[in-house]
């Protein structure tokens, strides 16, 4: 795989409750030298002590040979320290082909008391090997001649077979979208269920991101174990990476875990694989191990047609409410109050599309200073076109205790969008960068905003009043001009805020009679040359025509810096 994917990844909703698992079956209390062929589910007894169970059998084509890897987990009933049994690991074929595993050089020698332990075994065959259905633990005695084979256990493992990555999984390993479910092979304490899937576009391909969320149900703290999620199409499996390391769950502790699968274009998973490793160590020359790490398929996870942000149950938003994010997310701290303030169409500085503006307001309720949140935005609109939110760049990088600060985005759409059926997404974009999870949405419009007052214009976060306003001609004696506006308002803060220079500026534009822009002027409300309440004048020097122009037309605009230009919204008109 891309190795830059995978570095990608490793840098790389809402809740569901958890249930699921079969209990194991009763021990049985056949004794060591009976062979036991039912298909009951296991612990089964081995010996007096040690009961024994099947973990994992696994018969994968690889190349030109077929690898037969087998683990199996004993169980020490015991009081004391208590010897392996020296007994082979075979398996049988349908063909009534029996063959003996080999043992890992790792397999332990002993358990401890009231422990169970992994063994593991393994073979490599030339060529390909019929559907196993048997595997026998068979106590061989070579003192005598001829030497003496004794079956201990028989187990039928024909239905867990796993097959390799692009082998079908059937039955009760089958689960739906949702389903909560346990790995017992790993831990009976940790419940996991698939709660969001979210497609999306990078430089390395189509990556399918789906999210998981886990839950301590036991009462110690668990670190949730390395497993694989595969996607599934219906001709291939894709390998899926974990965003997530070391993560840890105190009791009834939730967490999500994240995994990204990348896929061909055009592809369609349609499922998961759900798969768990496995290793075998093998002594070489000069007793140099050699481990072979595989992983075993546990379950099957039904995908759902599509992205599962369900638009119609997102509930419709009013400006400066307070949004309610996913209680699980770790972008957004709890004492972090976000509202939408403004959605606003503006004109863009090239022709061919406009710009939605959506203003933020990010308020800090608690007692200590905050980091100023970098979450990202994306609008849908009724026709299920996405448009991403591009962030401005912020000075601020934290937030004092009640303070507000406003965070622009800005969105490039077509001319003819209207803006009035939208779905607002917000999303991480940095627990798993460079993927977004969403984390909270609602559904809202673009909106025109109004005033009582004519002549209160809007430029959040500031109200700007216009009292009085004139304009002149200035001329000189080498015959050049300019024109000369005379201002007299008011200006007032909505909110108690923190605004940053490129927040919003008011821009002023003459206009001639035939509709043709002849000059402009920005004033900004921060900084240097800022526009103030009181008398003031506005000088308009570099024009586009050398004659005079009167009457004109000024058109005062909220005006927005983007990386795509300047965007801006008409507020007034006003005419001589």
């Amino acid at each position: 795989m891309n190795r830059t994917w995978k570095k990608s990844l490793t840098v790389a909703v809402l809740s569901v409750s958890l249930i699921m698992t079969a209990s194991p079956a009763a021990i049985l209390a056949a004794g060591p030298e009976t062979a036991l062929s039912t298909g009951i589910a296991g612990p089964y007894r081995l010996t007096a002590l040690i009961s024994a169970d099947v973990k994992s059998v696994t018969s994968e084509r690889i190349k030109d040979t077929t690898r037969i890897g087998a683990v199996v987990r004993l169980y020490n009933e015991a009081g004391k320290i208590t010897r392996v049994p020296d007994y082979e690991l075979r398996v049988k074929t349908a063909a009534g082909v029996e063959y003996t595993l080999q043992p890992s050089a790792a397999n332990a020698k002993s358990i401890q008391p009231k422990e169970k332990i992994d063994l593991s075994y393994m073979l490599t065959l030339d060529g390909d090997a019929t559907a196993l259905t048997d595997l026998s633990w068979v106590d061989v005695d070579e003192y005598v001649y001829p030497k003496k084979e004794t079956a201990v256990l028989t187990v039928p493992v024909a239905n867990i077979v796993w097959g390799g990555s692009d082998s079908a999984l059937t039955g009760a390993e089958i689960k739906q979208w949702g389903e909560p479910f346990k790995l017992s092979v790993q831990s009976e304490a940790l419940q996991y269920a698939p709660v969001t899937l979210v497609n999306e576009k990078t430089p390395q391909g189509p990556v399918t991101v789906i999210t998981f969320i886990a839950e301590n149900t036991g009462d110690r703290t668990e670190t949730v174990p390395d497993f694989r999620v595969d996607g599934k199409s219906d001709t291939r499996s894709y390998p899926g990476q974990r965003a997530e390391k070391d993560v840890q769950l105190k009791p009834g502790e939730k967490k999500y875990i994240h995994y990204g699968i990348l896929t061909e274009n055009n592809a369609v998973l349609n499922s998961l694989n759900i798969l768990t490793p496995e290793s075998f160590v093998q002594l070489g020359a000069n007793n140099t191990p050699t481990v072979d790490s595989y992983t075993v398929g546990r379950l099957n996870i039904a995908l759902p047609k599509k992205d599962t942000i369900d638009i119609g149950s997102l509930p419709p938003y009013k400006l400066r409410d307070r949004i309610v994010f996913d209680p699980l997310n770790k972008l957004i701290d709890k004492e972090t109050s976000i509202s939408l303030v403004d959605l606003s169409m503006n004109e863009s500085e090239s022709s061919g599309y406009n710009t939605i503006i959506a203003k933020f307001l990010v308020n800090n309720t608690g007692e200590r200073p905050v980091p100023l949140p970098a979450f990202q935005t994306e609008l849908t609109n009724a026709e299920g076109y996405r448009y991403t939110g591009t962030r401005q760049n912020t000075a601020v990088q934290q937030l004092a205790p009640k303070l507000s600060y406003i965070i622009n985005y800005s969105f490039a759409v077509p001319s003819t969008e209207k803006g009035d059926n939208l779905l607002m997404k917000l999303q991480d974009n940095q627990t798993v960068a460079p993927y977004n999870i969403p984390i909270g949405g609602f559904k809202t419009a673009v909106v025109e905003q109004k005033s009582e007052d004519e002549n209160t214009l809007s430029f959040y976060p500031y109200n700007v009043k216009l009292n009085l306003w004139a304009m002149n001609i200035q001329g000189t004696a080498t015959g050049t001009f300019s024109y000369k506006l005379k201002l007299d308002v008011d200006i007032t803060t909505v909110d108690d805020v923190v605004a940053d220079p490129s927040s919003a500026n008011m821009k002023i534009e003459l206009h001639d009679t035939m509709g043709r822009m002849i000059a402009s002027e920005t004033l900004p409300f921060t900084g240097m040359n800022k526009l103030i309440s009181g008398s003031q004048y506005v000088v308009f020097q570099n024009l586009r025509t050398d004659q005079m122009e009167w009457p004109l037309t000024l058109k005062i605009y909220e005006s927005i810096q983007t990386p795509t230009g300047e965007a801006k919204r008409l507020v007034k008109t006003l005419k001589q």
